[in-house]
């Protein structure tokens, strides 16, 4: 008896002899195209005294070429009916587009011309590094809640490349040069250090021949080797205390976890990946229940958990303080509740909430082509196979209440934590 045919990946695939990889997905729903070109380049590659490279090339990448000059690409693509952006994380430098299909060869021919020819002029360097000082000045250095996280990840990360702050040390910022822009530029990116993800109204043949049209002949080059960060080898229980003016007393509360890619199998690495819904997210979540509603010892909570990462990741939970607690009684309620979670697996029912709170954040992500474009891009450049998109939602439901049991006992100790205690600084001297 012959087995039935297996269905079509949603994502299609192919690379072109220089490397560079090439997925699309089809969405035929409007004549509209979301390219994104993923650079595999972000803050953990930045030597001790570079922080901020990435986030600098990503603003100066397209203040000129052989066929745009400087300023030419936004206004261009902007008449085009595309909004043009860029954006910097740990692990890439993106440049994501959506606008009319039409308009696609266009989009391509600008992305390729910049990966094998952009000028990186001095004058567009200084303008450029002045806007992203701003940045710090306006989005860190002014704000004392991102300060405070800024403190932390170097606490929870410890000597992982993770602890670089993407937008740079402000000290690292003024010492950058254009001759190290150029440098940064000339190590990464090229065709084998990057990923090309498409959604929207093409075929696969189309878009295999367009991109071979532009990019086929930019040449790749050799990389410098580089490690997976990952999280120290003995890890111990680590604290400290921020005080700030203007900062919301509260807790900064972290535990070292396995990435996706660095989990020890598919299964593990979706458990983890409902761990925020089952603690915080949600009324009926264990935390939120318990300590900002029953008993409001925090006036406000939040857990984040990033999967998609080359190396190690954190969960961390932001909870912020009711008047008559300090941020140490809070931390102390917050790891007396987490302890307890770890004793016994969590409710059919609490889980089956998380699973279906994460699920549907994908579903309505997916309505969207740039959200599709970003999750097959994001997988590409940690190393996860994006076609693996396909088979997301089973393993999520297929995870068990004793898998989670499993998971908090494994990670969610002691030696894994790192804590911020944050006071205003004012209220200090009170």
């Amino acid at each position: 008896m012959t087995e039935p045919p297996k269905p079509t990946p949603s994502v299609q695939s192919f690379a072109l002899a220089n490397g560079l990889r090439v997925y699309l997905r089809e969405d035929r729903r409007a004549p509209l195209v979301s390219v994104q070109l993923w650079y595999h380049v972000g803050s953990i590659d930045e030597p001790d005294g570079h922080s901020g490279l990435s986030h600098a090339l990503e603003h100066l990448l397209f203040e000129g070429s052989s066929k745009l000059a400087s300023g030419q690409y936004s206004t261009l693509m902007t008449r085009l009916g595309g909004e043009p952006n860029a954006f910097t994380l740990e692990d890439a430098t993106v440049f994501p587009l959506t606008l009319p299909v039409s308009r696609l060869e266009i989009v391509l021919e600008a992305m390729a011309d910049t990966m094998a020819t952009a000028t990186l002029s001095d004058a567009p360097f200084a303008r450029e590094l002045a806007v992203v000082m701003a940045e710090r000045r306006v989005d860190i250095d002014n704000n004392p809640l991102a300060l405070a996280m800024e403190q932390h990840q170097l606490l929870a990360h410890g000597n992982s490349r993770y602890a670089t702050p993407v937008i740079g040390h402000p000290a690292d910022l003024h010492a950058m040069t254009p001759a190290a822009a150029r440098t940064w530029y000339q190590t990464w990116y090229h065709p084998n250090n990057a990923t090309l993800s498409v959604v929207g109204d093409i075929g696969l043949q189309p878009l295999q021949a367009l991109v071979a049209r532009h990019f086929a002949v930019i040449p790749a080059h050799r990389l410098p080797p580089r490690q997976t960060p990952v999280e120290d080898a003995e890890l111990t229980r680590r604290s400290q205390t921020v005080h700030l003016q203007g900062l919301r007393p509260g807790v900064i509360l972290s535990f070292n976890l396995p990435s996706q890619r660095t989990a020890t199998s598919n299964a593990q690495a979706h458990t983890l990946r409902l761990l925020p819904d089952l603690l915080s997210e949600g009324h009926a979540a264990t935390l939120r229940r318990l300590l900002v509603i029953d008993e409001q010892v925090l006036q406000g909570l939040k857990a984040t958990y990033q999967p998609y990462r080359r190396g190690d990741s954190l969960l961390t939970l932001y909870a912020f303080c009711s008047a008559h607690i300090t941020p140490e009684a809070a931390a102390d309620r917050l790891l007396a509740e987490i302890e307890r979670f770890r004793q016994q697996p969590p409710s059919i029912e609490a889980l089956q909430r998380a699973k279906a709170r994460l699920l549907a954040r994908q579903l309505f992500a997916r309505d969207a082509i740039a959200e599709q474009a970003h999750a097959i891009g994001r997988q590409a450049v940690c190393g996860l196979d994006p076609i693996a998109l396909d088979d997301e939602r089973a393993t999520l439901e297929a995870v068990t209440a004793e898998q989670v049991h499993q998971a908090a006992v494994a990670y969610l100790t002691a030696p894994r934590t790192a804590i911020t205690y944050m006071h205003d600084k004012e209220r200090a001297h009170e």
